[in-house]
């Protein structure tokens, strides 16, 4: 997880995209992109090959790279887990396309009603999350082979200021959540009664980790330096909602079962 850059739940974290429709995620913010994959060895009684690559601009760098780059990075970051798949003797590499390879979800915000990829569950809470203040998400392509799917809720006044964070993890990234993100999650669903913090867990095919579906309050400052999450006022009842509609969406493209709610 510390390579997603996750590490607290409060903290913002840059939202991910699919990596066209192999087994992996892309990640781009502040001059470096990224790509993680979950190669599943078909024959070692469900071991995981995780390859992560990643490629880092100097100073002055560029925010994120042109399509062409991009595309020309994801290929990379392929054809070294297929080489690394060969040498660890997985014998079976699902492998997919690059086609609809997009950027960072940040860039092309949405309103909640426009949301059909990874926020599109949450279109139900509209009139909730405007009584809160929130009104845009950043949302990526619902791939349904992503082993990372995010959702971002953003303020209704300015897009760019995120709120809610909703995130699935999938096989070795649920568990890396469960084990370097501080506060840990504990049990198959929860609430973090001090803080801003919902999750649920799903059992899925070809990995013995239960998914894990979580949504955080991400903590920020506004201009008087007030610190907390920008919503009118607290709802936990909003984010157990937000949570089971994004989860049971997730969940139903992932083939999982036994859907634990908060």
């Amino acid at each position: 997880m510390k390579f997603l850059g996750r590490t607290h739940p409060s903290g913002y974290n840059s939202p991910l995209s699919p990596l066209g429709s192999w087994p992996g995620v892309l990640r781009e913010e502040a001059g470096a992109t990224s790509a993680s994959l979950w190669l599943r060895c078909d024959r070692k009684d469900h071991r995981s090959l995780i390859v992560e690559t990643r490629i880092e601009g100097g100073p002055g760098a560029v925010t994120a790279p042109a399509p062409a780059q991009r595309e020309k990075f994801a290929a990379v970051a392929v054809a070294t887990a297929e080489k690394a798949a060969g040498s660890f003797g997985c014998d079976q590499v699902r492998g997919g396309s690059l086609a609809g390879l997009g950027g960072s979800p940040r860039k092309k915000p949405v309103t909640l009603a426009e949301a059909r990829g990874t926020c599109a569950a949450l279109r139900p809470t509209e009139s909730s999350a405007r009584r809160l203040g929130l009104g845009h998400v950043w949302e990526a392509r619902a791939s349904g082979t992503a082993p990372v799917e995010d959702c971002v809720l953003t303020t209704e006044a300015d897009p760019q200021l995120p709120a809610f964070s909703l995130s699935a993890y999938y096989g070795p990234f649920a568990e890396g959540y469960s084990e370097q993100v501080t506060p840990r999650v504990a049990g198959k669903q929860g609430v973090q009664k001090d803080g801003w913090r919902v999750w649920a867990t799903a059992k899925c095919p070809g990995t013995e980790t239960r998914a894990l579906y979580v949504l955080s309050g991400v903590v920020g400052s506004d201009a008087e330096g007030t610190s907390g999450v920008p919503v009118k006022k607290d709802d936990p009842g909003f984010r157990t909602e937000a949570l089971t509609a994004f989860a049971r969406q997730s969940a139903e493209r992932h083939h999982c079962a036994e859907l634990a709610l908060p």
